[in-house]
C-alpha cells in the first residue's frame, strides 16, 4: 500500500486542535472533547500492545505512516489516527443527548465516570477476545492466506489474526458502548425532571403548563 499522504495526518490534527479551541467557548463541544481524549487514550495503550505483537498490522494491512516504524511511534500515530473521529462523534451525540431539549441539562463532567466505564468494557471486551482468538486459532490450525507470507512473516500470522480480530471488536464494542452512553445520558435527564416536579412546591408558575 501506498504511505499515508500529508494532509491525511495533517488534517485529523488540524481539526482536533480546532475543537480544543471551540471547546473553549462552546461547552457542548467539550463532551466531544471528552469522548476524543478517552477513546484516542484507550486507543494509543491498546496499539502499543498491537504495534509489539504484530507491527505489520500497522505497515501491512494500513497505509504505512511515512518514516515511522518504531513500535511505540506506531501504536501513538495509529491509535491517534484510528481513534480520533470516534471518539469526536461519540462524545459530540453525547453532548448533543445531554443538553437539547427541556429536561435538565448535564454537565460535561457528569459523564467522566459514564465514560470511564465505556472504556473499561472495550478494554475488557478486546482482552477477552484477543485472548480466546490466540488459543482457538492454535487449536484448530488457523493459518492465513500463502500469499501473505510475502509481507508478514508466518510466525506473525497467528498474531495478525488475533491482532486484527481484537480491533474490530473494539470497534464494534466503542459503538454500543456510546449507544448506551447515550441511552444512559436521556434517562438520568428524565429522571432529574421528574424528581424536579416532584419537589417543587404547588402552585409555582409552569405547573399548569405542565
Amino acid at each position: 500500500m501506498p504511505p499515508l499522504a500529508k494532509h491525511q495526518i495533517i488534517l485529523p490534527i488540524a481539526a482536533c486542535v480546532l475543537l480544543a479551541v471551540v471547546a473553549g467557548r462552546i461547552p457542548r463541544y467539550r463532551f466531544a472533547l471528552l469522548g476524543f481524549v478517552a477513546i484516542v487514550g484507550y486507543a494509543v495503550l491498546q496499539d502499543q500492545v498491537s504495534a509489539r505483537l504484530c507491527p505489520e498490522y500497522f505497515t501491512v494491512l494500513h497505509r504505512p505512516v511515512p518514516g515511522v516504524t518504531d513500535p511505540t511511534l506506531l501504536g501513538v500515530c495509529w491509535g491517534f489516527l484510528g481513534g480520533w473521529w470516534g471518539g469526536v462523534l461519540l462524545g459530540y451525540a453525547a453532548g448533543l443527548t445531554a443538553t437539547l431539549g427541556s429536561h435538565p441539562k448535564l454537565a460535561p463532567r457528569e459523564i467522566l465516570k459514564p465514560l470511564a466505564f465505556l472504556v473499561s468494557g472495550v478494554a475488557v471486551a478486546t482482552a477477552l477476545t484477543g485472548f480466546s482468538v490466540w488459543r482457538h486459532s492454535e487449536a484448530l490450525g488457523v493459518v492465513l492466506d500463502p500469499g501473505m507470507a510475502e509481507a508478514v512473516p508466518p510466525p506473525r500470522h497467528r498474531a495478525l489474526f488475533t491482532v486484527a480480530c481484537y480491533h474490530f471488536v473494539a470497534y464494534a464494542s466503542s459503538i454500543f458502548g456510546g449507544v448506551v452512553l447515550c441511552v444512559w445520558v436521556a434517562s438520568e435527564r428524565r429522571s432529574r425532571a421528574k424528581q424536579e416536579k416532584e419537589t417543587r412546591p404547588p402552585g409555582l408558575p409552569g405547573d399548569a403548563a405542565r
